[in-house]
């Protein structure tokens, strides 16, 4: 497809030229160092494993520092050496010129270092990378990279739930920048697997007794452990998800402190079932039974109950990743379970990892990758 600004010279009949930018001076503490810009303004842009690629990145660049530019109110990115979200666009300019290269999505500070001849790496998923890449780098080198998006075009949307941008793997990003910068390493790891839910950072809490932990997204786990004393301590400071096997107190329902509630059971205690429906909190109910499954859907003819089979879930999700040898492999969650005192990466973890089917049902929340040679 043609660059959007090729069309748009064609509609005005004029030629392409080259942006004329003037940088505002920006005191920068490195002499040496590339600059990164993430944006979450538009949902469908914004690539949520960068800290992996940092991390990656990192070992080989050596005193080379990771500075990051972009608007005010833009999350810092971990890991990164500095963060300027106060600078003004001209002052990013600055910032870009003086550094060795850029990295980052479709975005103005893209265009910015590929008008100012910077070598650049620039990541697309939503449209297509031709209609939109880099345009004026000359002596520089400019790589574009673009979703597989799972096989499928593009979807030119906003937001995109699962989004494709995050089927790019950490590693070809790193590789690319290590690429443009001229710099002869090659990164060896491999990633075999991304679970759509491995960019959620959330937080199950199986309630045991009472803790401190604090985070956006939690969900307490009193199918696990039936606690309402503890889940009262945890709403004091959250606003969090619940899933149970059997009810809770009535009055939780109006705290105005749960923000969904799952209904796992073989079958549901009715007054349950009215209460959660009635207080207008977001919520699903599930049935762990096949035998069971249609005598409560009759029941209960007038909810959505939904079914869960846990053996299935394991079934499918062997289909997804292909594991010859689990001692080979390693891997980082999305989600932290906390049990007690104690903090696990997964249930999987929780279990020591001696059973398999915890990792299959944790999966989604998994990057499963290899490093070396293996």
């Amino acid at each position: 497809m043609s660059h959007l600004a090729e069309e748009y010279a064609k509609s005005c009949g004029v030629k392409i030229g080259k942006p004329i930018l003037k940088p505002h001076y920006f005191p920068v503490l490195h002499e040496k160092y590339i600059t990164i810009h993430n944006d979450k303004k538009v949902q469908s842009k914004e690539y949520n494993m960068w800290t992996d690629v940092i991390n990656l990145l990192k070992p080989q660049l050596g005193d080379i520092k990771i500075i990051q530019v972009g608007a005010f109110g833009e999350d810092k990115i971990e890991g990164v050496d500095e963060h300027l979200p106060t600078a003004t666009l001209k002052q990013s300019s600055y910032v870009i010129q003086k550094g060795m290269g850029h990295v980052g999505i479709d975005s103005v500070p893209v265009h910015i270092a590929s008008a100012l001849d910077k070598p650049v790496v620039a990541i697309y998923s939503h449209t297509y990378a031709s209609t939109c890449d880099p345009l004026w780098n000359d002596k520089s080198k400019a790589i574009t990279i673009e979703s597989d998006r799972g096989g499928k075009k593009p979807s030119f949307s906003l937001q995109e739930n699962p989004k494709t941008i995050n089927l790019i793997k950490p590693e070809k990003i790193a590789q690319s920048v290590l690429d443009v910068l001229g710099i002869d390493k090659k990164i060896k790891h491999k990633t075999l697997f991304i679970g759509n839910s491995y960019v959620s950072n959330f937080v199950e809490v199986i309630p045991t007794e009472n803790t401190s932990v604090q985070s956006k997204h939690i969900d307490v786990r009193m199918d696990y452990c039936h606690n309402e004393e503890v889940l009262a301590n945890i709403i004091q400071r959250n606003e969090v998800e619940v899933t149970l096997s059997e009810p809770i107190h009535e009055n939780f329902l109006s705290s105005n402190r749960i923000k969904k509630i799952i209904y796992k059971a073989e079958k549901f205690d009715q007054k349950f079932i009215e209460r959660v429906t009635k207080s207008g909190i977001p919520h699903m109910f599930i049935c762990t039974s096949s035998k069971n499954l249609s005598e409560q859907r009759s029941k209960f003819f007038d909810v959505l109950i939904n079914h869960l089979d846990i053996n299935e879930v394991i079934k499918n999700n062997k289909k997804r990743i292909k594991v010859e040898d689990f001692d080979k492999i390693k891997i980082k969650s999305g989600k932290k379970v906390v049990c007690g005192k104690k903090i696990y990466d997964s249930f999987y973890d929780l279990n020591q990892r001696k059973n398999l089917n915890h990792f299959y049902l944790d999966l989604e929340f998994f990057r499963v990758y290899t490093e070396g040679d293996e």
